[in-house]
C-alpha cells in the first residue's frame, strides 16, 4: 500500500537552490524550454523526412525512373543534413560548444536543406502525371508538408529573438527574458481520472492538474477505478500500482481486454521503479510509466503527449470512418485485418451522371467540382437515409449496396429503387438539371479491404458487373432493374421490359424500366 506523498521539482531542471536568483532559475527554464522546442520541432520532422524518403526509394528502386532515384537520394541526403544541424543546436544549447555562429547555422544552413527538400518534391509532384507516378505522390506531398512546417518552425525561431546571431547565453537569456512566450505551446486539455489509494498523492496530483486546466475525478482502489471508467468518459487516466482490493497492474490487465474500455491511455504513476515493473506496465498496454518522486514539468509534458496521441488517433478513427463503413473499421480495429466474405442477396446499385464528360470539357474545374461535390454529397444522404451502403465513387458513378454488411427492413432491391428515385430527383434539381441513369441488380458479392497506403472497401462478382450493365444500357432519368431483381418487386412495382443485353460471363439478359409503384 503506497504512502509516500508525491513529490515534484520547483523547475524542469530541479528545485531551486540555495542563493539561486530568480534569472539563473528562468535562465534555467529557457534553457530547458529550447531544447524541448528543438526537438519537438525539428528533430521529429527532419526524422520523418529521411523515413518517407527511404519509402519511397524503396517503391521508386522497383519501379521509378533513374532521375527520380537520383533525386530521392538527394532529397534523404538533405535529411540527413538536417539532423546533423540539429544536433549542432542542441549542443550549443546544452553549452557543448561554446562558438555558435546562428546567423549561418539556423538562417542559411536549415533553411538551405529544408529549401532542397521542398524544390525536389515539388519538381516531382510536376512531373508525376508525365512519369506516370500516381501512386507516389501521397508520400511526396506529405514529405512536402512535412518540410514546409518545419520551415515555418525555423522561421518563428528566428523571430523570438532580436538577433539570432549573437551567442548562445545571449540568445538564451532573450528567450528567458520574453517567458512565458510563444515557445510554450498549449497542452492539450482533458478529463482525467486519478487513481491512488493515498489522499495526499490524490490531493496534491488533482490541484495541479485543474490548476492546468483539466477536469479531474479521483478513485481511491480499483474497484472505484473501474466504475469510473465504466460509468464516464475519460481522455487519460493515472494509475497507481500499489493499491488495495485491485492493484494496478490487475486494474490496466482489465482496462485493455475491455473492449470499450481499452482505447483509454494509461500512465502509471508508482514508487515501484523497478524495471521488470516499467517494462511489464508497457507490455500490458500503459501510455507510459512515471516513477515517484518525479517533476511537476515531466508529468505535464506526459500527460500532454498522451493527451495529443489520443486526439491524434480518435481523428485517424474518423477519418478511416470516412473511407470504410463502420462494421469494417470496427473489425479491422479489433483484428488488423479484414477478413474477404462471399455475401448473398445483395442488391448492387449503380447511378451514373449522363453527359459528364462533355460537361467538364465545356466548364472550368472551378465551376465543375462543387457541382459534382454537392452531387455526391446529396447521394451519400439519400443513400443514408434508404438503408443503402455507400461503396465508392468513380469519377460521376455512384456505387452502393443493400442488404450488405447491415439487414435492412424490407427487401434490399425496394430500398435500392427508392433510394434511385430520390437520386434522379435530386440530380435534376440541381443548377446544372444533371440527368442520371440508375441500374439495379442483386446476387451474391466477395467483398473485402484491398489496398496499402489507402484502403478501398470494394465489392467483386457478376452482381457488380450486371448492376453496371443495367445501369450503362439504362433510360437517361429513369431506374433500369435486371429481371432477377425485378421478380422480387414485380408484386408492388409497374415496369416494362427494354429488350436484353449481352453480359460478360452471363450472356444476354432482361432489363426491366421501373415506372412508378402499383398504388
Amino acid at each position: 500500500m503506497s504512502s509516500e506523498p508525491v513529490a515534484m521539482a520547483a523547475t524542469p531542471c530541479g528545485p531551486v537552490a540555495a542563493g539561486q536568483s530568480a534569472i539563473d532559475v528562468n535562465r534555467d527554464l529557457a534553457q530547458s524550454v529550447l531544447r524541448a522546442n528543438v526537438r519537438q520541432e525539428l528533430v521529429a520532422p527532419a526524422t520523418a523526412i529521411i523515413e518517407l524518403a527511404e519509402m519511397l526509394l524503396k517503391d521508386a528502386r522497383e519501379r521509378g525512373p533513374e532521375k527520380l532515384l537520383a533525386d530521392l537520394l538527394k532529397i534523404q541526403d538533405a535529411g540527413k543534413n538536417l539532423l546533423t544541424l540539429v544536433d549542432e543546436i542542441l549542443a550549443a544549447a546544452r553549452g557543448e560548444v561554446q562558438a555558435v555562429d546562428f546567423e549561418k547555422l539556423i538562417r542559411h544552413d536549415l533553411r538551405t536543406q529544408l529549401n532542397h527538400v521542398i524544390g525536389y518534391n515539388e519538381l516531382w509532384l510536376d512531373d508525376a502525371k508525365e512519369y506516370l507516378l500516381e501512386g507516389f505522390v501521397p508520400d511526396l506531398e506529405g514529405m512536402r508538408s512535412v518540410a514546409k512546417q518545419m520551415l515555418l518552425r525555423v522561421n518563428q525561431f528566428l523571430e523570438r529573438t532580436d538577433n539570432p546571431g549573437k551567442p548562445m547565453d545571449a540568445w538564451i537569456a532573450n528567450v528567458a527574458r520574453s517567458l512565458p512566450g510563444p515557445l510554450h505551446r498549449e497542452a492539450p486539455k482533458g478529463s482525467i481520472l486519478v487513481v491512488d489509494d493515498n489522499d495526499i498523492n490524490c490531493d496534491i496530483l488533482s490541484r495541479w492538474l485543474r490548476r492546468d486546466g483539466h477536469a479531474v475525478a479521483v478513485a481511491r482502489n480499483g474497484q472505484e477505478a473501474l466504475q469510473a471508467v465504466r460509468s464516464q468518459p475519460f481522455d487519460l487516466v493515472l494509475l497507481d500500482i500499489i493499491m488495495p482490493q485491485l492493484n494496478g497492474f490487475e486494474v490496466l490487465e482489465q482496462l485493455k481486454a475491455d473492449d470499450q474500455l481499452r482505447h483509454i491511455p494509461v500512465i502509471m504513476i508508482s514508487a515501484f521503479d523497478q524495471t521488470d515493473s516499467v517494462v511489464r506496465c508497457i507490455e500490458m498496454g500503459a501510455e507510459d510509466y512515471l516513477p515517484k518522486p518525479f517533476s511537476q514539468v515531466l508529468l505535464k509534458a506526459r500527460i500532454g503527449a498522451s493527451l495529443e496521441k489520443a486526439r491524434l488517433q480518435k481523428r485517424s478513427e474518423e477519418l478511416l470512418h470516412l473511407i470504410l463503413p463502420a462494421e469494417i473499421v470496427k473489425e479491422l480495429k479489433a483484428t488488423n485485418v479484414v477478413r474477404p466474405r462471399r455475401y448473398e442477396n445483395v442488391a448492387v446499385l449503380f447511378c451514373d451522371v449522363v453527359g459528364f464528360t462533355p460537361f467538364c470539357d465545356q466548364n472550368q474545374p472551378e465551376a465543375v467540382v462543387p457541382h459534382l461535390q454537392q452531387l455526391i454529397e446529396t447521394w451519400e444522404q439519400i443513400a443514408l437515409r434508404h438503408e443503402v451502403e455507400k461503396i465508392k465513387t468513380i469519377g460521376d458513378a455512384f456505387m452502393a449496396a443493400a442488404g450488405l454488411l447491415q439487414p435492412v427492413t424490407g427487401h434490399p432491391v425496394l430500398h435500392c429503387i427508392r433510394c434511385g428515385q430520390e437520386m434522379i430527383a435530386s440530380a435534376q434539381a440541381l443548377p446544372t438539371h444533371w440527368n442520371v441513369r440508375v441500374g439495379i441488380h442483386i446476387g451474391p458479392v466477395v467483398a473485402g479491404v484491398i489496398g496499402r497506403r489507402q484502403f478501398l472497401f470494394d465489392l467483386w462478382g457478376d452482381t457488380v458487373n450486371t448492376a453496371s450493365r443495367m445501369e450503362s444500357h439504362g433510360v437517361p432519368g429513369r431506374i433500369t432493374v435486371s429481371k432477377t431483381a425485378w421478380q422480387h418487386v414485380a408484386h408492388c412495382c409497374r415496369g416494362e421490359s427494354l429488350g436484353t443485353v449481352e453480359v460478360k460471363g452471363k450472356g444476354r439478359m432482361e432489363m426491366i424500366r421501373f415506372d412508378g409503384f402499383i398504388s
